[in-house]
């Protein structure tokens, strides 16, 4: 009972998170823009917009094929990617509704199929959310040594953070292959990393001309948010805890940046995940009776 008052407490601040976030950001939007102008603003960008999509697509496959490399480690015999893309693809969009968190859940279902135990499969989705946040926060340290005019102390709790994160990821689930953890890091850093690089390219494409102080600068706070609307339970998605924390800390910061550019940018990186997601789920109709058919 102590345990389902503690959850039902966590996902309802999650959602009131996700609720102030988006009234946050709504507001902020309202005070730049009229429907018209940010119809135009959008048409702007339409010429960048299959390249964004297309990042965010090899993004999410990054994300799969990791979990895919963690899966094969405890199947009782390899399988295909597909099935993995399959049931991925399928239980993502469950982060929306209900909300993070509930995506798990639904690739419990996945376990039976290729010989993995409930408790194996729990394992590997906390060992998967584990490597996500260390990958996080190695990506956007990495990012930001490239970005100058950060605080000093900020710049120092970032490597103080990511030196953890490595003795973390050696340290930690010691009976899973080192080698494979690191490969799985390293493909999860970039995964999250492409979504920071789609915002900075969104970014310079509206401004008068290119920085890589501030590009490296927008990528790094959007993978910060990112984590930070990642590890909020309940909340959708991340949906509006992500964009409300890109938006005051780059205010806080006093990032040289219009602040209709960062309002634009950000919610422009949601519509496409959104996008992305959906398209994704929608395609696994296609594969269900050939993944059916293969696991007979």
């Amino acid at each position: 009972m102590y345990k389902e008052n503690l959850k039902k407490i966590a996902y309802f601040i999650g959602k009131l998170l996700g609720i102030l976030g988006l009234l946050f950001v709504f507001y902020t939007l309202s005070q730049e823009y009229t429907l018209s102008t940010f119809i135009g603003k959008f048409s702007d960008v339409l010429v960048i917009l299959p390249f964004l999509v297309l990042l965010n697509l090899i993004s999410i496959l990054l994300g799969i094929y990791a979990w895919h490399m963690m899966l094969l480690q405890y199947a009782s015999q390899i399988f295909p990617f597909m099935h993995s893309y399959y049931y991925f693809a399928k239980t993502e969009i469950s982060k929306y509704l209900p909300g993070n968190i509930f995506h798990f859940v639904g690739r419990q279902a996945l376990a039976s199929k290729i010989g993995i135990s409930q408790v194996q499969m729990m394992k590997i989705s906390a060992l998967f959310t584990f490597l996500l946040l260390t990958a996080t926060i190695f990506s956007s340290t990495l990012f930001v040594l490239f970005a100058k005019g950060v605080p000093t102390y900020i710049l120092g709790l970032m490597l103080l953070a990511c030196f953890m994160v490595i003795i973390a990821v050696i340290f930690t689930y010691t009976s899973f292959p080192l080698s494979t953890k690191v490969k799985m890091n390293l493909l999860l850093a970039l995964s999250v990393a492409l979504q920071g690089i789609m915002l900075g390219i969104i970014v310079m494409y509206q401004n008068e001309h290119f920085s890589s102080e501030l590009f490296f600068q927008c990528v790094s706070i959007y993978i910060i948010s990112w984590l930070i609307g990642f590890v909020t339970p309940g909340a959708s998605g991340g949906l509006g805890v992500r964009e409300g924390t890109f938006i005051a800390i780059a205010t806080y910061l006093h990032i040289a940046i219009a602040s209709d550019i960062i309002i634009f940018s950000v919610l422009l990186v949601r519509l496409i995940n959104i996008f992305i997601d959906i398209a994704i789920y929608l395609s696994t109709f296609l594969l269900e009776n050939k993944i059916k058919n293969a696991q007979r």
